[in-house]
């Protein structure tokens, strides 16, 4: 395998792309975003993946066509890991390319029927001529067949269900010509928690667009809490019942400890939400606030300080320790949370408490056949895998009186700000032919806190 960079600078957020076999870097430099480096990952011939520079953070991993199998051989440590258009079992007739599609394709390859390939992926000659650019302009026939041999020899490692890695989404064209869509359904549907999205697309699906969909988009998140900043308070029921149950784990805490002069550390304080609950049991000497849009100013505290900011960043540029660290229904919008964690606890002083929630796999879940989640959810046993760290996670479902009446409880809760801003528009985003009497009229939120202790 090789690395190629498409865009480097002084980031620490890697986009790793697998690229699809008969594609290089250059099928993929549109897929680049602000805030992140991207790197493509080819020539599968020898599965040996070179070191990933150090540097990085937080990798997102993004798997393409044959890409989805060669990735599942490499040990990537990645947040998120994104399969699109491809299986684990490459090379099948029932969860892959079949075998005598594979084998034919293979035995008679040459550039013309490469190019029939590429009108195969594309789906129609509009498409293939608007790609045609960024494909091979002088493919080596003989490295592509080595490519496709390697692949197959190596398939039957990851075949069984022990040899899978766990991918968080996985992408299914329903006008796929090279994967048969009903073999990637019957395959990631025997992955159990694996997230499947139909897009109405060919085997050339829009790679940047799905890329972009799955990254956190902090300045829309920031527009979306602003628009939603005077109505969150009153809407935010189950974010309440989540701040309550923080001060009850708050307060058992302060009765162990010595409460003088604590320093005090919210992350993402929006309007106050949180703030207004813990300030009846504490008065910190000092109390940093850091959200990503402007906060009122609150009082709470002796000293002040209020920093406009990505907290994820921020807390890993900043040498600051606290005694306490508080955050309600933020976390879950970062690019790495679980990774968070162990950024969290390596600011508490000694003796001092972290108590964060977030929520877990299956939060609104009733949304997920209608569109992408804009956020990957992590499971809570991947937050209870994390050492010393307790968890309290439950469920708590909404009910509605009509399906308008859901939407409007999302928009005025900000708790989905996407770039189209409204669930409504990520329906038709989605391609998805949905009437609103459709809709869902309940929701089902899965909250959970994390109680971390300082090393």
């Amino acid at each position: 395998m090789k690395i190629e960079f498409i865009k480097r600078g002084a980031a620490t957020r890697l986009i790793l792309i697998f690229a699809g076999w008969s594609t290089d870097a250059r099928y993929y430099n549109d897929c680049v975003a602000d805030g992140w480096d991207t790197a493509v990952v080819s020539d599968y011939r020898d599965m040996s993946m070179p070191p990933i520079p150090s540097q990085y953070s937080t990798v997102y991993m993004f798997a393409y066509s044959l890409g989805v199998a060669a990735a599942s051989l490499c040990n990537v440590h990645a947040a998120v890991r994104i399969a699109i258009c491809g299986s684990q079992s490459p090379v099948s007739d029932d969860f892959g390319i079949p075998e005598s599609v594979y084998s034919g394709t293979l035995d008679s390859l040459s550039e013309r029927s490469l190019m029939k390939f590429h009108l195969r992926m594309a789906g129609d000659k509009a498409t293939y001529e608007s790609i045609k650019f960024r494909l091979l302009e002088n493919p080596d026939i003989t490295f592509l067949k080595d490519e496709l041999r390697a692949i197959r020899n190596y398939s039957g490692k990851i075949d069984s269900g022990s040899g899978r890695m766990k991918f968080d989404r996985a992408y299914i064209a329903e006008n796929d010509r090279i994967f048969p869509p009903k073999n990637l359904q019957s395959f990631w549907d025997s992955c159990g928690e694996t997230e499947t999205v139909f897009l109405n697309a060919p085997h050339a699906v829009d790679l940047a667009s799905i890329i972009l969909e799955c990254l956190p988009d902090t300045k829309a998140i920031g527009e979306g809490f602003s628009r939603a900043s005077k109505s969150y308070n009153e809407n935010a029921v189950v974010q309440k019942e989540i701040c309550d149950r923080i001060c009850e784990k708050l307060g058992s805490f302060l009765l162990e400890s010595n409460s003088e002069n604590i320093s005090l550390l919210e992350i993402g304080t929006g309007n106050g939400l949180l703030t207004e609950e813990w300030r009846r049991i504490l008065t910190p000497g000092k109390a940093t606030y850091v959200d990503l849009t402007e906060m009122p100013v609150f009082g709470a505290a002796e000293e002040e300080l209020y920093v406009k900011s990505d907290a994820e960043v921020w807390m890993e540029e900043t040498d600051k320790k606290f005694d306490i660290i508080l955050s309600a229904s933020t976390i879950q919008w970062f690019a790495d949370p679980v990774r968070f964690i162990s950024t969290v606890r390596h600011h508490l002083n000694p003796g001092g408490i972290a108590i964060l929630s977030t929520f877990v796999k299956g939060n609104l879940k009733e949304l997920d056949a209608l569109r992408p989640s804009p956020i990957i959810y992590h499971t809570a046993e991947e937050y209870g895998a994390i050492p010393g760290v307790i968890i309290d996670d439950w469920e708590r479902k909404l009910t509605f009186k009509s399906s308008r009446e859901m939407l409007m409880h999302l928009h005025l809760t900000g708790v989905s700000p996407r770039r189209d801003r409204a669930v409504a528009a990520e329906i038709k985003t989605a391609g998805v032919s949905c009437k609103l009497s459709e809709l869902p009229t309940c929701l089902t939120y899965r909250p959970l806190i994390l109680l971390v202790t300082a090393l």
